[in-house]
């Protein structure tokens, strides 16, 4: 008969043997996992349209410096004896490791609160904060365009968490243009894949209103052609689904230019932004519906087409709802 020592030592050893010198290495770290299809390099890439000043190469020894206080290194490979101890998919076959501070919000996340990815519930005591939440933010956005994943570092009180980014949660597109297209243009643009669209109303001061301007300002004159500043042009999506809601194209001067684009293009610039707004008020939550999914999907396309249209049209640079570069022929498929 085995004693119950004898059966506790047993026991802690099929657990060192079901771990990995690997595993054991990684544990503390947040990872992004990579498929086979993957390489260090396309993530590199992805990180410089974040942070275009930081070269998208690894230093001698094998890492990248993402800020002051945080790091990204080229990670290990994964043999199916180490999958199995992080208790990651299946198809991860390496492993980028991210070594950042440990911050959080001094308080659990409310209970209405809610997001796509889950982090409320892979962190009840508190949300990733400051320098942790930049770059989980950067890795998850980097998985969601990858179709990867991302392990979270080992805490004590809590089951290994493994987030899988949806990613077709971000529909949004941002385009960058130095032209300015008159909203007439901008409008047959759109109409090529939805014709029901139309321009949003302009108010039209009174002439009380006037009347004001002209004392505030003697060199007012009324009568002169009013000059936009901004535009923007409605589709509803009631045939797509009666929980569709709209998609509303913005038009206006940028007011912040993000530093990819920045880096490359002088301002200022024009911002065409692409925005889906669903009738629910639900795209931004976790756990949708497969019928939301459906609808989601041809919103997406529609957006997509849209954005190539007005990205060829203004002769700009396009961004997805992630933040990374995207092309005219991407969003045409």
């Amino acid at each position: 008969m085995i004693s119950r020592r004898e059966l506790r030592k047993q026991q802690e050893s099929a657990e060192r043997v079901a771990d990995t010198a690997t595993a054991a290495d990684l544990r503390g770290f947040h990872l992004l996992l990579l498929d086979e299809a993957v390489e260090v390099s396309d993530v590199l890439a992805l990180v410089h349209n974040r942070l275009p000043d930081i070269a998208p190469r690894l230093d001698a020894d094998g890492q990248l410096k993402l800020s002051r206080h945080s790091r990204l290194s080229a990670g290990a490979d994964l043999d199916a004896a180490t999958v199995a101890a992080l208790e990651v998919p299946d198809w991860a076959r390496h492993a980028v490791v991210i070594d950042c501070p440990r911050d959080r919000a001094p308080v659990p996340p409310p209970e209405w609160f809610d997001d796509a990815d889950g982090l409320h519930e892979a962190f009840p005591a508190g949300l990733p904060d400051r320098e942790e939440e930049r770059m989980l933010s950067l890795i998850l956005a980097i998985a969601s365009r990858l179709h990867l994943a991302v392990r979270l570092a080992d805490e004590s009180g809590l089951p290994t968490r493994v987030i899988v980014p949806d990613p077709e949660a971000k529909v949004d597109l941002y385009l960058y243009s130095s032209y300015w297209l008159e909203p007439s243009v901008a409008l047959s643009f759109v109409r090529r894949h939805a014709p029901h669209a139309f321009q949003q109303s302009l108010p039209t001061p009174d002439e009380a209103v006037l009347a004001q301007a002209t004392l505030d300002d003697p060199l007012f004159d009324s009568s002169a052609p009013v000059i936009l500043d901004g535009y923007s042009l409605f589709i509803p999506l009631g045939e797509i689904d009666e929980s569709a809601g709209d998609i509303e194209i913005r038009v206006m001067e940028a007011e912040w230019v993000p530093p990819i684009i920045a880096a490359h293009t002088e301002v200022p610039l024009v911002e065409y932004h692409v925005h889906w707004m669903d009738a629910e008020s639900r795209r931004y939550r976790s756990n949708q519906s497969r019928r939301f999914r459906r609808m989601r999907n041809k919103v997406a396309e529609l957006v997509d087409a849209i954005g190539a249209e007005l990205l060829i049209g203004s002769g700009g640079t396009g961004l997805d709802e992630n933040g990374f570069l995207v092309s005219s022929s991407q969003l045409r498929g």
